[in-house]
Parts: structure tokens; sequence; C-alpha cells
């Protein structure tokens, strides 16, 4: 563009040149058009991300509710047995010998196949999350989660909603987050993975706190978010400096980051206002 005006100025407007009229008419519509094209571009570009943020969306949706139909279906399974179980232990009740009631309480549970494990219940406190694209990203990682036989403990006692944040840069954030304490998680001697939602009233606040075990290493909080570092190797901590890049376009945003004896922390503060 510099070049372009020095140009103009210097062959065209100086002098009586006659086709000087017409370059400059034909510049100012190069111009025009030019920016149509940037912004046109720029509506598809935004258009693309948002149907990608859809699709994805419907994906995690379709997780979690396949999730919820087979919790549904084992629930129906053990209405349907509870019945017969509970004769079967009336005869051993009634002998009040606690050794015979345990001995056939556990060959019951043998015999039907029947497990009782809250952990997979859990995704049930999701209901919780009122933002579906963001119930949906949750479900979709504690199911991978679980499926690399990672415990996850979820607390989510308060109702969260109408956090103050764009809903795309709130599903890149935390599907980064996600994405690396479950990475990280996997790979320790002991692997858990912690979510929990709370609602300052008083600070008018909201608070998303993810906790995870990783490798007994010296990770050095300080150099995570820069561009290119990384402890999973070459090229691959973007990550986390896509996450400091999102949260310095926000004034109610903030993330603290701890470690400590095998544990990574992150606590994402969203005040409940948007930026100005």
């Amino acid at each position: 563009i510099q070049f372009s005006n020095y140009w103009i100025e210097e062959y065209v407007l100086k002098g009586e040149n006659p086709v000087r009229k017409y370059l400059i008419v034909v510049f100012i519509l190069v111009i025009i058009l030019l920016i149509v094209y940037l912004n046109i571009k720029t509506r598809q570009m935004d258009k693309q991300r948002i149907q990608e943020l859809k699709d994805n969306q419907l994906a995690d949706l379709t997780s979690y509710v396949q999730q919820i139909e087979a919790m549904y279906g084992e629930l129906r399974g053990f209405r349907h047995d509870y019945h017969n179980v509970l004769i079967s232990l009336n005869e051993s009740i009634k002998t009040k010998d606690l050794s015979i009631i345990q001995d056939t309480y556990n060959r019951i549970l043998n015999q039907e196949g029947i497990a009782l494990d809250d952990e997979h219940y859990s995704l049930a406190r999701l209901n919780n999350l009122k933002t579906l694209p963001i119930k949906g990203i949750f479900s979709t990682h504690i199911i991978q989660a679980w499926q690399k036989n990672i415990p996850v403990n979820i607390e989510i006692d308060d109702v969260i909603q109408n956090e103050a944040i764009d809903i795309l840069d709130y599903v890149r954030i935390a599907s980064i987050l996600l994405d690396n304490a479950i990475e990280a998680a996997e790979k320790a001697e002991n692997p858990f993975l912690t979510i929990v939602f709370l609602r300052d009233e008083t600070m008018n606040k909201i608070q998303l706190i993810i906790e995870n075990s990783c490798p007994d290493e010296v990770i050095d909080i300080t150099k995570i978010f820069k561009k290119d570092y990384s402890t999973k190797g070459e090229n691959r901590g973007l990550g986390l400096a896509t996450v400091q890049a999102i949260l310095q376009n926000y004034t109610n945003l903030s993330l603290q980051t701890e470690y400590q004896f095998g544990v990574f922390r992150q606590v994402l503060m969203i005040k409940e206002e948007f930026p100005q």
C-alpha cells in the first residue's frame, strides 16, 4: 500500500497526466473490492467456525445421550431383577447370621452379574451445567477419561449458566484444559481427574477447577504458557499458549495454575460480567 501511494504521488498526481483521474478511480475501486472480499471471507470463516461448533456440539451431546441410555438400560435390568434378589436374600436374613447373609449377597452379585459401580452414574451431575456446548464438551472428555481407566470425580452443586464469555472461546479453553489433564493423568502412576464448578454469589463469579495427576517430573509453570513450549515434545506447546491468547481478550477472566507433588491444578475464574 505504501509503495502504491508513492507510485501514485510520483507518477500520476504530479503534473497534468490525463490518465490520473482514471487511475485514481481504478485504485479506489480496487480498494473497495478488497474490503468487500475481506468482509465476505471473514463472514465465511465465522460461519465455518459456528458450523464446526454445532457439529462438535451434536457429536458431544450424542455421546452424552448414548451414555445416559446405557445407564438407563442398566437400571431397567437391575429393577427387573431386584425382586428376585430380595427374595433370595430373605431366607438368609431370617437366619440372622451375618456371614450367611454376606455369602448369599456376594454369590447373587456374582451369579447375576450385578455391578454396583457409581462412577458412571456421575454424568448425571452435569445436569447443573446449563450451557449445552460446555455440557457436551465435559461429558465427552469424562467418557474419554473412563475409557483410559482414569477415575473421574465431578462436583457441580450449583447451577452454572450464563457464563460471561464467548461460547467459542469457552469451548476452546475447556477442551484444551481437559485434553491436557487427561493426557497427563494417563501417564501418572495413580491417575485421577477432578472437575469442580463453583458459583460464588458474594464475589459474583464462577470457578472451574480442573485437577489431575501427572508424572513425577519438574514442571516450570512460568514457561508452559509460552508458544512452542511443551513437556510433551517439540512443536506440541500451542494449547496453553492459545488459552493465554484468548484470556488476553477478556478483563473478567483469569487462570491460576498450580503444580505440587505430582498434582496439576488449573482454576479458571469467570466474573459474571462481559468486558466493556
